[in-house]
């Protein structure tokens, strides 16, 4: 298990880095989270300035915004170009995400057994006794064709497009232009709900993104309960209970984060956050009724 933790915890690492590699100095809005002026891409901005800007920029972030700055264009809203482009992109990483959901939950549904695994060679330090508990779990993990890592590598691969949307949102044309019930997208949620005569559109969204961030968290561990509970095998345990409280503390924690960075930032992002929420939830719900429950 302590193995187990430390691939995970170089997979974070991994990670980190990796976020470093692609954003790397650039900054791309000013102390008010407005894009700076430069950095906004039109349908006009030729992909060579993209190229010349970073590698990164060029590859995935460009045909993003371009995607969005498009759709903007034709249906006459931003909000749509925002929406369409955003399920348009988790479309396209819906294998990876079906991967890692089921690895996740097989080793969810596995725990109970992993726990015993452990208990056996409780106490035991020897070299032996943690190459015996060692190759029981691989047994274990091999029976029911699990890969330990499977719900960390998938994210690893999908990491620069999330990072990538996440900065062809904030840098289209239409984005930064555009409006949402009147009101401009460059508000900040902060300012909204200062001015709730005005800005209780802009609100109104957030707050339906903070609930959606927090039902994607969960929506999975519920669905994993459930499932445990129509096995055969179900039994309850203790350890479970402390997992599940340092994974909701997290859970929470990275929420709280969102909220509290989102508060500052254009009402685009909230745009984002709340329907990649929403198609997170539709797609975990999928995943589990066609790959989980039917297995």
């Amino acid at each position: 298990m302590k193995k187990d933790k430390m691939k995970k915890r170089i997979m974070l690492v991994m990670l980190i880095v990796l976020l470093a590699l692609l954003t790397g100095c650039q900054r791309n809005t000013d102390a008010s989270g407005n894009t700076l002026p430069e950095k906004i891409i039109y349908l006009t901005t030729p992909w060579k300035d993209m190229l010349n800007e970073s590698f990164f920029t060029a590859i995935f972030v460009y045909p993003l915004s371009q995607c969005v700055n498009w759709l903007g264009e034709n249906l006459h809203s931003s909000v749509l170009g925002v929406i369409i482009t955003t399920v348009i992109y988790n479309i396209l990483t819906l294998s990876l995400s079906i991967k890692s959901t089921v690895s996740t939950q097989k080793m969810q549904m596995l725990q109970p057994e992993l726990t015993a695994i452990q208990a056996k060679y409780a106490g035991r330090d020897d070299d032996n006794a943690k190459m015996q508990q060692a190759q029981e779990m691989q047994a274990l993990y091999n029976k029911h064709g699990i890969n330990p890592l499977g719900s960390l590598v998938t994210p690893f691969l999908t990491f620069p497009i999330l990072i990538a949307m996440y900065y062809a949102v904030q840098r289209a044309e239409v984005v930064c232009n555009g409006t949402f019930a009147g009101i401009p997208l460059s508000t900040t949620p902060l300012a909204a709900f200062k001015d709730l005569s005005t800005g209780w559109p802009i609100a109104i969204m957030f707050v339906l993104m903070a609930v959606t961030q927090l039902l994607s968290s969960k929506v999975p561990s519920w669905l994993a309960e459930r499932k445990k509970k129509q096995s055969s095998s179900y039994r309850a345990y203790k350890d479970v209970n402390n997992t599940n409280k340092q994974t909701n503390m997290m859970m929470y924690s990275m929420v709280a984060i969102v909220i509290i960075i989102g508060m500052k930032w254009p009402a685009a992002m909230t745009v984002y956050w709340l329907v990649n929420s929403v198609v997170n939830i539709l797609k975990t719900v999928f995943i589990q009724w066609r790959y989980i429950d039917n297995e």
